[in-house]
């Protein structure tokens, strides 16, 4: 699987079939604070991905 994490270089994978919150813990990324897509659309992390998927990973920026 690809993984682009944006403002990083982009990551390959090997997982079988993972939620979205299980390749974030992979990743040691806090999975409440990104946002993942997958073909142009948000997904939740109880989400199934597969060997073959592209996500991207977008940090989201907290501040007021």
């Amino acid at each position: 699987m690809k993984i682009n994490i944006k403002g990083q270089e982009t990551k390959d994978l090997k997982i079988n079939s993972s939620s979205v919150k299980d390749v974030l813990q992979e990743l040691d990324i806090n999975s409440t604070e990104v946002v993942v897509k997958k073909d142009g659309i948000i997904i939740h992390e109880d989400h199934i991905l597969n060997n073959e998927d592209e996500i991207t990973v977008i940090k989201v920026v907290f501040g007021g």
